[in-house]
């Protein structure tokens, strides 16, 4: 009932920006170690690409399902039902992952490290946002499947 494309990609976006929050907090920790070099969390590419083979299979489940003139018509008048409670679909996003790797880039400090606190700061706020905003969004979908199953 929950491997819908929204809730999955929802709840990967959440996994991403968790990850990346820990990074940027080991980081803040390690501000002032000597030689530390930054994490760096990305996961958007990983789930722009699952969104893309989400979209690919779901244009192949309508393409199988879609009667012979090709003119679509309602879902429920496919065999095999609703697209998102089919099988593959929905499913790409839940291999999605955060990849951690240590940035290299030029040192700006005399002991080594790259860290700069106000840099991983504003870094965290625009996360927390962004953290925070998939949040709303997935409450707002669990209040939407509420008002389906109670009927209020």
């Amino acid at each position: 009932m929950f491997d819908d494309l929204t809730t999955s990609v929802l709840t990967a976006a959440m996994r991403g920006g968790a990850a990346r929050h820990a990074a940027i907090a080991q980081n803040l920790a390690n501000a002032d170690t000597p030689g530390y070099r930054r994490l760096s969390v990305s996961f958007e590419g990983a789930l722009a690409d699952a969104l893309e083979g989400d979209r690919e299979a779901m244009g192949r489940a309508r393409a199988a399902g879609a009667p012979a003139g090709g003119g679509g018509g309602a879902w429920w008048d496919r065999p095999g039902g609703a697209p998102a409670l089919r099988g593959p679909v929905g499913t790409e996003t839940a291999g999605v992952s955060a990849t951690t790797d240590r940035v290299q880039e030029t040192v700006t400090r005399v002991d080594g490290s790259n860290i700069d606190p106000d840099d991983e700061m504003s870094q965290l706020a625009a996360n927390q946002l962004a953290y925070n905003t998939a949040t709303s969004l997935l409450v707002a979908r669990f209040g939407q499947y509420r008002s389906v199953i109670t009927g209020r």
